[in-house]
């Protein structure tokens, strides 16, 4: 279904999240079609001081945060994923000999406590949650037998968790979706004593891999910050949480992996180097690149006329602006399977669900997935006579 499209959302100009320098070179314009009338188009850069990727242009704080409340599918569990269970075993083997047994472990954006399950798991006891969802601590009960989690943010984690008792703060999976990165770190760490260590987690770019895996898959709507080793250390360091260890963790499933890193709170900033890191600006701009190579070559998959979309999500967030500027492809709709999802605006259009395909039999379908392509395809097929359109 059809509808009027979305007016862009204000823009915020960033500097650099690591050294605040004002300046840095554009390497990519990630532009995406609008969901639930937000625009999540953001413009990727290279901070010419201290060499970090990051998010340039963004949409204001307030975008990210209805969209976290209205579509995201974080806190909608059904089962723990192949994919974190690998980045959960690879964590606990991170922490094994590191951090003590009985140390106080705090997880900062908890989600329903999938983590903290692996570490109680492997012998840790004394486990805290804190995440904004409303009902994480009631699933965490009921799926790991978890009593300790709060509601809050990384802001106002302070009035949920008195931090004066807390060992170690996990940061999992989060640095990467803030867009006031710096600012929300700083206030955490302003609340710790020193001593305390950092857990943190976020996705390598030293993996970012663009053969065999979806072209720009790691520039999601939400990962607004592109991390190395060098880069999280020059930040965590700037804010005075000097390095104590870090590793790289491949993950095959989806061609990528996670960077850990251990650090301890001291209150004193280092300086952040000046050095340009070439090594990761090097590999991000060839993964740009790389990807902008597999888009091309699956656009030449796509017929003129008109056609279903299946999938409502980064990936087809990204797609959209690139069918409407193909001369005569015609988007009759979206379709996706996450009820969540139906009937909410994305770009133009409402989504549907896929009931609404039978209506239209002789209509193509285009899968829009990378990862899930052949099982979104298999279920297609099973239930409709539409022919499908698959781009990889």
């Amino acid at each position: 279904m059809t509808t009027s499209a979305a007016k862009p959302q204000f823009q915020v100009t960033r500097t650099c999240p690591v050294c605040n320098s004002p300046d840095s070179t554009v390497t990519h314009h990630n532009a995406m079609a609008a969901i639930d009338g937000m625009d999540m188009s953001y413009t990727t850069g290279r901070c010419t001081h201290c060499g970090f990727h990051f998010a340039v242009d963004l949409p204001h704080e307030d975008v990210y945060i209805k969209y976290y409340r209205s579509v995201s599918k974080y806190d909608v569990p059904l089962a723990i994923s192949a994919v974190d269970q690998m980045r959960i075993q690879a964590a606990v083997e991170f922490c094994t000999g590191k951090i003590s047994k009985d140390a106080v472990l705090l997880d900062v954006g908890c989600g329903y406590g999938a983590m903290l399950a692996g570490f109680k798991a492997a012998g840790w006891t004394q486990l805290q949650g804190v995440d904004p969802a409303p009902l994480s601590a009631q699933r965490a009960k009921s799926l790991f037998d978890l009593d300790r989690i709060y509601q809050g943010t990384m802001a106002t984690v302070g009035n949920a968790v008195d931090l004066s008792r807390i060992d170690v703060v996990c940061i999992m999976a989060v640095l990467e979706h803030l867009p006031e990165l710096r600012k929300d770190l700083q206030g955490l760490l302003a609340q710790l004593v020193p001593g305390t260590k950092l857990l943190v987690e976020v996705p390598a770019m030293e993996l970012f891999r663009a053969e065999d895996s979806e072209p720009l898959g790691e520039l999601s709507l939400e990962h607004i910050q592109f991390f190395s080793t060098a880069s999280l250390s020059n930040l965590m360091q700037s804010l005075g949480a000097q390095t104590l260890a870090s590793q790289l963790v491949d993950i095959p499933l989806v061609k990528s992996g996670s960077l850990f890193g251990l650090f301890e709170w001291t209150g004193r900033p280092a300086p952040v180097s000046n050095r340009l890191l070439t090594d990761s600006g090097t590999h991000f701009e060839e993964y740009l690149k790389a990807s902008a190579r597999t888009l091309e070559a699956a656009l030449q998959n796509i017929p003129k006329g008109p056609l279903w979309v299946y999938g409502a999500g980064s990936h087809t967030a990204r797609l959209l602006p690139m069918l409407d500027a193909i001369p005569g492809v015609d988007v009759r709709g979206i379709v996706d399977g996450n009820s969540n999802l139906v009937h909410k605006p994305m770009g133009r259009w409402t989504i549907d669900s896929p009931d609404a395909i039978s209506n239209w039999p002789d209509l193509p379908i285009l899968v829009s997935s990378f990862r899930s392509q052949t099982e979104i395809a298999r279920s297609l097929k099973s239930r409709f006579p539409n022919p499908l359109i698959m781009l990889y």
